[in-house]
């Protein structure tokens, strides 16, 4: 059994409908489903009556939704306190971080601000997480920096009146085949399918690839042949020779020299800003000499 679970359940059942709760939970509506059926069985008894609309609790659901929201919120109390007394030394500090950026950007940062601000024990989080859990997190004071590459224009996210941000970095999306792939002629709206290895769509780097070949005259001519969430995945696949992948640059050149794997020349890639973000009200003096010491430059990382 799995807490997603238990929050799985409490959503549908607020939100009466499976559509909306998967997006709410930013997961595919068949995944909620299967984790739903999963929790049934591992509670032996059906919680939700499906053929209502809305959606309600069976009799069952109602008392096992009852004690799922006692165990979230204990859970969650649970991992504040412990969290809070990992952090209870004055040279601790907790990065939140997207799975990309932790793999290399982050062990450089934190070099970094050894050598500006002394010695600093460093504690990554990198989990699946969307961007509002990161956000809460900074905002109760379990993190103290959530770092992620910029989010799409327009982005209603981000509360800025609750959050202070600063660029640090850079890195490029960069489209990348491996030598077996013919050359995709991107610039053809017409013409053979191109392969494509795509981030899926909850990730970060999905929004910001899709918005890039949005008005692409190729993009009708892509193939999805591969999904994932985290960049090493798909830069696994690009090795293989599964398509054409979008892959951030500073991934591709911390694996060092890979023959086989090829940069597609042309137009299409686009430069993402590295942000990074802590709470206003988050007034620790590590976390101020931390901030004061970051420069909104780029960071030399690979």
């Amino acid at each position: 059994m799995n807490l997603k679970w238990l929050e799985d359940l409490v959503c549908v059942a607020q939100e009466g409908h499976f559509a909306r709760a998967a997006e709410v939970r930013h997961i595919t509506q068949s995944a909620l489903s299967r984790r739903i059926k999963s929790l049934e069985l591992w509670a032996g008894a059906e919680l939700l009556d499906r053929s209502q609309h809305p959606i309600r609790l069976t009799a069952a659901g109602h008392e096992f939704a009852s004690a799922a929201r006692d165990i979230i919120r204990q859970s969650y109390d649970a991992r504040l306190a412990s969290e809070g007394l990992a952090r209870s030394s004055r040279n601790a500090i907790t990065i939140a971080s997207l799975h990309t950026l932790a793999l290399y950007f982050v062990p450089a940062l934190v070099s970094q601000l050894i050598g500006k601000v002394g010695p600093i024990e460093a504690s990554v989080i990198a989990e699946t997480r969307t961007v509002d859990e990161y956000l809460a997190s900074l905002s109760e004071h379990r993190t103290d920096f959530f770092l992620c590459y910029a989010l799409p224009a327009g982005s209603q996210e981000v509360d800025f009146a609750a959050f202070d941000r600063k660029v640090i970095g850079r890195d490029r999306l960069v489209p990348y085949a491996h030598t077996s792939i013919a050359d995709p002629k991107f610039e053809a709206a017409s013409g053979p399918a191109i392969p494509y290895i795509a981030y899926s769509g909850t990730a970060m780097l999905s929004r910001l690839v899709n918005d890039m070949i949005e008005q692409a005259p190729f993009r009708s001519r892509l193939r999805p042949r591969y999904r994932a969430s985290l960049a090493e995945s798909i830069h696994t696949a690009a090795t293989l020779g599964l398509g054409v992948a979008w892959l951030p640059e500073t991934t591709v050149l911390a694996h060092g020299e890979e023959p086989m794997l090829r940069q597609i020349p042309g137009p299409w890639e686009v430069e993402v800003q590295i942000e990074l973000y802590k709470a206003r009200g988050n007034n620790r003096p590590l976390v101020e000499r931390i901030w004061n010491a970051v420069t909104e430059e780029a960071l030399d990382v690979v």
